[in-house]
C-alpha cells in the first residue's frame, strides 16, 4: 500500500506542476494583450452580422434590439438571421421585428441541413458584405460593439478577431458558479491567444472575412461533431495563416453578454456538448491543455474517493484543491475586473472544492454518452 500511496502522491504533484505552468501561461498571455480603446476616422467597413438561431423565442428580440441600437451607420451593416428548424415562435418574432424596423436591413433565411454549422455556412454564403461578424440568438451587446470590432479590423487587419463573451448577471447562488466556470474558459482562451497559442473561441463574438472563411471551411477538423463551429474555425485559420493572424480584442465596449444556463441540468448539457469536440482536436496545444486539466482533476477526484481507504486522503484533496484555486485566482481576477464581473470572483473559494467532480464527470460523459441540445437528441 505504501509504494502505491507514494507513487500516487508524486503523480499528483507532477500533474499539479503542469497545471500551474499552463495557468501561469494563460495569465501571462492575458497581461500581454494590450487594451484597445481607439476610434478611427478611416472609412467604416460594410459588415454582415450572421446569427444562427434555433428555438430562441425568449431572447431573439432582445438581440435584434441591441444590434439596432449600434452606434454604426445602418446603411453599413446587415443582419442575416438563419433559422435552424426552430419549433417555437422564433421565426414569427423575427418577422414581426422586421416589419416594425424596416429601416434595418434584416434577412431571414432557412437552412436545409440541421445544426449550427450548416446555419452559419448558409448565412455567410448569402451575406452581402465581405466582412462578417457572428453572434448568437441569446446574446446582447452595448451600442459600441460593432464600431469597436470594425475599428480594430481596419487598423490591424487580422484574419480573425476573437471578442470577449461573458454571462449576463442573474440572481441566485448557482449563477456565480456558472459565471466563474465560463470566465475561466474565456480568459484561458484569451490568455492563450496572447501567447500566440490558439486554444478556444466563442461564436458569440467573432469577426473575419468571407474569404478567410471560404479558404478554411473545407479543411476544418470536427466535421462530424455537432459542436465546435467556432473552435475548429479558429484552429483552421491558425494552421493556414499562423497564430499571429488571430487577435483577441481586449476592449470592454466589444463585450458580448450571453444568457447563462437556467439550471444545473442545462449547464451540464452545455458543458458536455462543449467537451464532446475535444476528441476531434488536431492542435497539439489544445490536446495538451485538455489532457493536463483532465489529469489533474482526475487525480484530485481519485484522492477524494481514496478517503474510503485512508481518511487522511481528505487532507491531500483539500490542500491540492486549495492550490488549484490559488493558481486560478489571478487570471480570474484580471478577467473579472475587465468584464465587470468581480462579484462572482469571491465565490471561487466556495465552489472550488467541487470543480474536480464536475470537470471529470463532464469529460467522461462526453466520451461515452450522447447528449441532447435544443430538442435534438443523441448528438455527439
Amino acid at each position: 500500500m505504501l509504494p502505491f500511496i507514494t507513487g500516487f502522491f508524486w503523480l499528483l504533484v507532477a500533474s499539479a506542476m503542469f497545471y500551474m505552468v499552463v495557468v501561469f501561461l494563460f495569465t501571462f498571455g492575458w497581461l500581454r494583450i494590450k487594451h484597445f480603446y481607439q476610434r478611427t476616422n478611416a472609412p467604416l467597413s460594410e459588415i454582415s452580422i450572421v446569427v444562427a438561431v434555433r428555438n430562441e423565442s425568449r431572447h431573439v428580440e432582445q438581440l435584434l434590439k441591441a444590434i439596432a441600437l449600434q452606434d454604426y451607420p445602418r446603411d453599413k451593416y446587415e443582419i442575416v438571421v438563419v433559422n435552424d428548424h426552430s419549433e417555437d415562435d422564433t421565426v414569427k418574432l423575427i418577422n414581426s421585428f422586421r416589419e416594425e424596423n424596416d429601416t434595418i436591413d434584416i434577412s431571414l433565411l432557412e437552412t436545409e441541413a440541421e445544426g449550427k454549422k450548416a446555419a452559419i455556412y448558409t448565412g455567410i454564403d448569402k451575406a452581402k458584405y465581405q466582412l462578417v461578424a457572428t453572434t448568437d440568438g441569446d446574446c446582447t451587446m452595448g451600442p459600441n460593439w460593432l464600431q469597436r470590432l470594425a475599428t480594430y479590423y481596419t487598423l490591424k487587419k487580422p484574419k480573425m478577431i476573437i471578442g470577449p463573451v461573458v454571462y449576463a448577471e442573474k440572481k441566485g447562488l448557482l449563477r456565480h458558479f456558472f459565471m466563474l466556470d465560463f470566465m475561466s474558459l474565456v480568459a484561458s482562451g484569451a490568455g492563450s491567444l496572447g501567447l500566440s497559442l490558439p486554444l478556444m473561441a466563442n461564436g458569440a463574438n467573432l469577426m473575419f472575412s468571407k474569404e478567410t472563411y471560404r479558404n478554411v471551411i473545407s479543411r476544418q477538423a470536427g466535421k462530424s461533431s455537432a459542436s465546435g463551429d467556432d473552435v475548429f474555425l479558429l484552429h483552421a485559420v491558425a494552421k493556414k495563416w499562423g497564430a499571429k493572424q488571430i487577435h483577441f480584442i481586449k476592449a470592454p465596449h466589444a463585450l458580448v453578454e450571453t444568457n447563462p444556463p437556467e439550471n444545473m441540468k442545462q449547464f451540464m448539457q452545455q458543458r458536455i456538448r462543449w467537451a464532446s469536440k475535444a476528441t476531434a482536436y488536431r492542435s497539439w496545444w489544445a490536446v495538451f491543455v485538455s489532457l493536463v486539466v483532465f489529469m489533474f482533476n482526475l487525480l484530485l477526484l481519485f484522492s477524494l474517493f481514496s478517503v474510503i481507504l485512508k481518511v487522511w486522503f481528505i487532507v491531500i484533496y483539500l490542500l491540492f484543491s486549495l492550490l488549484k484555486m490559488v493558481v486560478d485566482f489571478p487570471l480570474l481576477r484580471h478577467f473579472s475586473e475587465f468584464a465587470g464581473r468581480k462579484k462572482s470572483l469571491y465565490y471561487l473559494f466556495l465552489f472550488g472544492w467541487i470543480y474536480p467532480v464536475y470537470i471529470v464527470f463532464t469529460a467522461v460523459y462526453s466520451f461515452v454518452f450522447r447528449y441532447n441540445w435544443k430538442g435534438r437528441e443523441n448528438l455527439k
